[in-house]
């Protein structure tokens, strides 16, 4: 196996969950697992035709997409929801809209992170990162859980509002 099929496998990989629970949110009832196997089958197939640095998970979803939709028109048995492809279509374009929507609001949380003073980066890593409470980042730290408590609290309004400014100027929603 070459570094480009190895870069590959690890994307498939990867996105395993993701793509599952893709297929599950467009076809509730449906044998997702064989769904999945058969995305699988196909990513393999068409590895050679993903151009690396592309994203990677609208390729895949689109496989899987099509999948389900071809598992839905030759299913014999009636799941207790089916959808029609109409509908499906909607789904997989509003799912699209919100992992591209996601993305921009991943980047531009993780730029106003940078923007923070060092410390405050670091009270946040340990609160939420490392899942610290704050009454032991307190004692830690040697300050009240009040003041901590009113510290947190502004430094996540700080970033609401960066990140809302960041996709306003980007052209992304907020």
């Amino acid at each position: 196996m070459n570094a480009r099929q190895l870069e590959y496998l690890q994307l498939v990989t990867r996105h395993q969950a993701a793509i599952l629970g893709y297929i599950r949110s467009i076809a509730p009832g449906a044998p997702v697992d064989d769904i999945l196997q058969e995305t699988n089958v196909i990513l393999w197939e068409r590895a050679a035709s993903f151009e690396p640095g592309t994203h990677f998970k609208a390729f895949a979803f689109r496989i899987a997409h099509l999948k389900t939709l071809e598992f839905l028109r030759t299913s014999k048995r009636r799941a207790w929801l089916v959808f029609d492809s109409d509908l499906l279509e909607a789904i997989s374009q509003r799912q699209s809209e919100q992992e591209a929507s996601n993305a921009d609001a991943q980047a531009a949380l993780s730029s106003c992170l940078a923007d923070l003073d060092p410390d405050e980066r670091e009270l946040l890593h340990r609160r939420y990162t490392l899942r610290h409470s704050v009454r032991d980042i307190a004692k830690t730290d040697g300050k009240t859980e009040g003041s901590l408590q009113q510290l947190f609290f502004r430094l996540r309004n700080q970033l609401r509002a960066c990140i809302e400014q960041r996709m306003i100027v980007e052209g992304g929603d907020a």
